[in-house]
């Protein structure tokens, strides 16, 4: 008979990773805390990263809704060329 516990870990990997000391000794406080395991709110915060960047890519066609105007004359395709760039490497 498989409990809650051993279903739950059946889905999951285990990864190393690299962290500075002092992210690692937050994340153990965090995790103490909230009487969570670390594994647990790092799933949480991948979540809220993928949320979050949706959400900004959300926030970014109804700025450019917002002000794109006939004088600009910005076409659909050069806007989604401008969208996928990524502003970080230039």
């Amino acid at each position: 008979m498989t409990t809650r516990i051993d279903q739950s870990k059946a889905n999951k990997v285990k990864v190393g990773t690299v962290l500075h000391k002092e992210t690692l000794q937050r994340l153990k406080e965090l995790a103490a805390r909230e009487g969570r395991p670390i594994s647990e709110l790092i799933e949480e915060a991948v979540r809220k990263y993928e949320r979050g960047e949706a959400l900004e890519r959300e926030l970014r066609l109804k700025a450019f809704e917002q002000f794109r105007s006939i004088r600009f004359n910005i076409s659909d395709e050069d806007f989604k060329a401008i969208m996928e760039e990524d502003y970080y490497d230039q």
